[in-house]
């Protein structure tokens, strides 16, 4: 019994050296960029998110410009682990085979969405126009989005001041 729970003990406190180790392990940037942003959106004149790790390390930053142009932005680090997961959805969408889509809407009310992908071996850019994005793009605009908001909530105020401005009562009905 004593050397059932020695064991469970090592492999308990292993786990725990084993997530420290892997966050320790040296990082290789390569040079790693993914960017979207996205013009004539709902939310506002334009959005975007970018992660990269050439400037300060891995981190995510995502900015809002909305109607009045007032900008909004905010940025976190993530750890090397956390910057390998995000990468690793963008490489499975095959990002340096991908071209300016043929299967968004091309409307031009629709919000246009443009990206920006690099890594030490290769370059893309692309765009791609409709209301939300077809596949394989979209496994690039929803892991950002993700990554971006991840304990961090709404970037800006959504709520116009005319709504802010109604009386308490007005605003419960």
């Amino acid at each position: 019994m004593r050397e059932l729970m020695l064991a469970c003990l090592a492999v308990g406190c292993g786990g725990a050296h084993g997530g420290q180790a892997r966050e320790a392990q040296a990082f290789e940037c390569r040079s790693r960029l993914a960017r979207y942003v996205v013009t004539h959106h709902l939310a506002g004149n334009e959005l975007g998110v970018e992660v990269d790790c050439a400037v300060e390390g891995p981190r995510i930053r995502r900015w809002r410009v909305d109607r009045d142009g007032n900008r909004s932005e905010d940025a976190h680090s993530l750890t090397p682990v956390q910057f390998d997961a995000l990468w690793k959805d963008v490489d499975a969408t095959g990002w340096p085979n991908l071209r300016s889509c043929s299967n968004g809407s091309h409307d031009k009310r629709d919000p246009l969405y443009r990206f920006t992908i690099k890594d030490d071996v290769a370059h893309a850019a692309f765009q791609c126009q409709a209301r939300a994005m077809p596949f394989p793009y979209s496994g690039l605009v929803d892991p950002l989005d993700l990554a971006a908001q991840d304990g961090h909530g709404q970037l800006g105020d959504d709520e116009p001041a005319a709504a802010k401005a109604l009386a308490p009562e007005a605003r419960r009905e």
